[in-house]
């Protein structure tokens, strides 16, 4: 026997059950209370906001027949409340708009309009996904929805307002659904998983509202999920389950940087991408803890503004190690990584790569202070200061991503096939795939450019290129 998921089971009933949106219960419940009905409505957010429940709920306070008139407090025992929470109502039709979405079935639905209204007060049409509907299914419902017949009320539903017809939107009275705090979403959970007799901490409560990205719907279905495992439910079983990065992994690669233990640091990602972990999923949960980090560095009482699954009080003992300096310079390094592997090749090692290059930025400021050199043009005057560069592969990898920031999206793609090896002065070494030789020949003076730009040089560079030796696996060393 199939049991009832928990974003149904929990599915609220009234208007003032609604999670949250306090503007939209408001105008709602003084909608039915003074009869000032609307002919159409447009419910605008993201997923599992509570836009169709509250198109329900909605047609149950229009329809409840237990009061003489619509009210906010409908009864859900009458045979239209009942009938509308199994989609059954005559009087109310639920249309799924990406199946319905021609001007055959926009027409059917204004036949359908002039019709009375079988048991209820009115006849309501909720419209689900209305962004699917055709051009001419818009057009065709324009003035349908404008000027219905006085029974009728249209109740329009959408995840993707900009695609609906701006003529549709100003036909109708438009409720735009947030999406959910964190804290809201962690108090209904509580209540659920005590209902469910569900054995989960305050933590791995959090953790699922940081993933459900603000839609109670999500969270439901994830608590469910992991209320499956026999045993009390932690933040780590919840990112496991989740297919995220959890807290010990991060904190493994975060010690790793803290004490310049390379080996150890390379390891852990290594083992991070062998167990299916992304690169991208990898960075991306470095970037929210650094994040994190910068925000307790800076105000150590806001815990409610941090987005990682790293817990408050491991995030405090992490932030005694670093300056708010370098937790920048960190976070800005990551940001680079993260854009640079949407063109690379070889994503687990540019992750290695960027792992390395954290390493430096958590050394004293003092240490990772930029030197400068003068040099001198062809008339023996001084020009701009020239970033002196260090011979070693952190250095070279950054002034790398420099030029793949600043190039097109179209030639990102064939700069992700090359390595800086060495840069000294005006000559540059560049290492290729053997497959792009030709290519970087003939591009050797655009990429000069760029090299020139991004190290600030006065003076023309010099580009050579050299195909890169391989591996015994068949990779392209870094």
């Amino acid at each position: 026997m199939s049991t009832v998921a928990l974003h149904q089971k929990y599915r609220p009933q009234t208007i003032a059950e609604l999670v949250e949106q306090p503007y939209i219960k408001t105008a709602l419940t003084n909608a039915v209370k003074y009869l000032q009905i609307a002919p159409a409505y447009l419910f605008t957010g993201s997923r599992g906001t509570g836009k169709t429940s509250t198109a329900r709920i909605f047609a149950k306070s229009l329809n409840c027949l237990n009061t003489k008139k619509p009210t906010d407090q409908p009864c859900g025992i009458c045979q239209s409340c009942r009938s509308i929470e199994t989609s059954n109502s005559l009087d109310v039709s639920e249309i799924d708009a990406a199946s319905n979405n021609g001007v055959d079935d926009a027409r059917a639905l204004i036949e359908r309009s002039t019709l009375a209204p079988v048991a209820g007060r009115y006849r309501i049409f909720i419209l689900d996904e209305c962004h699917c509907l055709t051009g001419n299914a818009f057009n065709a419902l324009l003035k349908c929805i404008e000027e219905p017949p006085p029974h009728v009320v249209f109740i329009l539903c959408t995840t993707e307002l900009h695609k609906v017809l701006p003529t549709i939107v100003s036909r109708c009275q438009v409720f735009n659904f947030r999406t959910l705090s964190i804290q809201a979403i962690v108090q209904h959970l509580g209540i659920v998983a005590d209902a469910e007799s569900i054995s989960i901490d305050e933590e791995a409560l959090t953790a699922i509202a940081r993933l459900s990205d603000g839609g109670l719907r999500d969270a439901l279905q994830l608590l469910g999920q992991v209320s499956l495992l026999d045993e009390d439910i932690t933040a780590n079983h919840v990112m496991e389950i989740a297919g995220g990065v959890t807290e010990t992994e991060l904190m493994s690669i975060l010690q790793a940087i803290s004490t310049n233990n390379t080996f150890n640091l390379l390891q852990v990602a290594r083992l991070l991408v062998d167990s299916g972990k992304t690169p991208k999923l990898i960075l991306s949960n470095l970037l929210q803890t650094y994040r994190d980090l910068l925000i307790i560095k800076s105000a150590p009482k806001e815990q409610s503004l941090l987005t990682g699954c790293v817990s408050y009080a491991q995030l405090k003992v992490l932030a005694n190690h670093w300056n708010f300096e370098t937790l920048n310079l960190s976070l800005a390094e990551l940001q680079k990584a993260e854009n640079y592997l949407r063109y690379t090749v070889n994503a687990a090692v540019w992750l290695e790569v960027c792992l390395l290059n954290l390493i430096p930025s958590l050394l004293p400021v003092s240490a990772t202070k930029t030197l400068t050199v003068k040099p001198v043009n062809d008339k023996g005057h001084d020009s701009k200061l020239l970033p002196a560069v260090a011979a070693n592969t952190a250095n070279l990898a950054q002034i790398w991503l420099s030029v793949m920031d600043t190039a097109k999206p179209s030639n990102q793609k064939l700069l992700a096939h090359a390595n800086l090896v060495k840069l000294q002065g005006d000559k540059a070494i560049l290492e290729v795939t053997p497959a792009y030789l030709n290519k970087f020949e003939s591009s050797k003076e655009a990429i000069a450019k760029m090299l020139q730009r991004a190290t600030q040089s006065q003076q023309p560079m010099t580009v050579l290129i050299k195909t890169a030796n391989k591996s015994s696996n068949g990779r392209v060393k870094a």
